[in-house]
């Protein structure tokens, strides 16, 4: 009769089992009285947090009420300036720089520079003349294609004919046929479609050629009459700031009574295309600067000149700002 001996080993790892999960409920213990200290820490953190959004919060209404309280100091000034300028204006002996009163030559220049920069105005633009190349162009290539792949076609139906069906030269001219066949579909098939908008684009493009020739001699003209007006207003402009006479109201209401001290350069550029402007187009209102703002569709030149004042205002807004801010912080220190 045999012995049945005790098994032990499932007795051994049972124990290590209980011992392991002994081990885990001891770290979890651990863990969990060690809740209550990382709470208290995130607690601190989030107090920080809101504390520093607190910061920029109340930084931020300083920030926007010093900015309304600059913009309106602004406005006060500009106010107390043209004050100033009207009690100036009202003394007789004070000269005014009379930058209307043009001289026939530069009012001729203005009317040839008009009539040069309309005429170049009619022609096509570059952008919408590469359009029109590229319809011509994408047709065109179309066509060296499909004239590609019908030589290859004929030349593979040579060699289909000259060769028997068991030549290597037999099968590989087959393929090559069908190849071709399947491009003649395709490019005819784009050719189809590219061919109307080809034609008009080219029809545009000869007119275009045709005006150019037409017009040569009066765009020509204009820009060396625009080159020579834009040289005898500047002078113009320059010599009446140079000479510190007062400038007329319609030009103080929009570049203001001298350059700005930054960007000196596209202010006399403005202030030149703006005595321009009312030469061109007989502008003579003493208040507006460029008299009746035109209408939309009408002559794209007047509607660049305006969105230019427009542009020249908004860097001097910026840059009063930026000068009553400067007095300010040397006032501060």
């Amino acid at each position: 009769m045999a012995l049945i001996r005790p098994r032990s080993a499932p007795d051994t790892e049972l124990q290590h089992a209980v011992a392991q999960l002994r081990d885990d409920v001891e770290d979890l213990g651990s863990a969990i009285a060690d809740l209550p200290d990382r709470f208290g820490t995130v607690s601190t953190s989030l107090s920080e947090v809101r504390a520093a959004l607190n910061r920029v919060e109340s930084r931020s209404l300083e920030t926007e009420l010093t900015t309304q309280d600059l913009a309106a100091l602004v406005k006060r000034l500009n106010a107390r300036v043209e004050w100033l300028e009207r009690n100036i204006r009202l003394k007789d002996e004070v000269p005014e720089a009379e930058l209307d009163a043009l001289d026939r030559r530069e009012l001729e220049l203005a009317q040839v520079a008009e009539e040069g920069h309309l005429a170049k105005a009619g022609l096509l633009q570059p952008a919408n003349r590469s359009s029109l190349e590229a319809a011509v162009a994408a047709h065109a290539a179309a066509v060296r294609q499909h004239s590609h792949h019908r030589e290859v076609a004929l030349g593979a139906c040579e060699v289909i004919a000259d060769t028997h069906r068991d030549d290597p030269r037999h099968g590989a001219a087959v393929e090559e046929f069908e190849i071709s066949v399947a491009g003649l579909t395709e490019t005819r098939n784009r050719m189809q479609a590219l061919t109307a908008a080809a034609l008009e684009a080219a029809e545009l493009l000869s007119a275009d050629e045709e005006n150019q020739v037409a017009v040569a001699d009066v765009v020509s003209e204009g820009e060396r009459a625009w080159t020579a007006l834009q040289v005898r207003l500047r002078a113009r402009v320059a010599d009446a700031v140079g000479g510190g006479a007062l400038l007329p109201s319609w030009f103080t209401s929009v570049l203001g009574p001298m350059p700005a001290a930054q960007d000196t350069k596209s202010w006399m550029d403005v202030a030149t295309s703006l005595l321009a402007y009312r030469a061109t187009y007989s502008v003579t209102d003493p208040v507006m600067a460029l008299g009746v703002p035109p209408v939309d569709g009408e002559n794209p030149r007047r509607v660049q000149a305006v969105q230019a004042v427009q542009a020249v205002q908004a860097v001097q807004a910026v840059q009063a700002v930026q000068a009553v801010q400067a007095v300010q912080a040397v006032q501060a220190v």
